[in-house]
């Protein structure tokens, strides 16, 4: 019969090489849409790349990287602190609603101008992102 230490050594290795062979060093996620013209990832407390540029009728892409709960917004009346978000005149406000480790969201910007969103669940880290719309060609 074998002893118990070597059924824990056993049970132990054998959880380990389950969890190797899940993936231990972050949620997948989708890939970048074709046709988005930027792709901005969400780590800790951060959008990486913080600013990015594109033209009226481009679309942004926001991927949740971190192992935490996002979300995406710049509708000011959703903020802490109104000024934390900011959308030019015309423009509609947009909100992803949470997102879990690995979910993406999208938005196609119509307006040109400069919109400041930012982390609900992040704001008072300073989790802070903004896109600069130009018109289009």
């Amino acid at each position: 019969m074998p002893n118990a230490r070597a059924i824990k050594t056993f049970v132990l290795l054998g959880g380990l090489a389950a969890l190797a062979a899940c993936g231990i060093t972050g949620p997948a996620h989708d890939a970048p849409m074709a046709n988005a013209a930027a792709v901005v990832d969400m780590g800790f407390t951060s959008f990486e790349p913080e600013v990015v540029h594109i033209r009226v009728g481009q679309t942004v892409q926001w991927r949740n990287t971190a192992l935490i709960t996002h979300n995406v917004s710049d509708d000011a009346s959703k903020a802490v602190n109104p000024t934390d978000a900011s959308i030019p005149a015309g423009a509609t406000p947009f909100d992803s609603g949470d997102l879990k480790a690995g979910n993406v969201y999208s938005h196609t910007f119509t307006v040109p101008g400069t919109y400041r969103y930012f982390c609900g669940h992040h704001e008072d880290d300073a989790m802070f992102g903004t896109v600069i719309v130009d018109p289009a060609l």
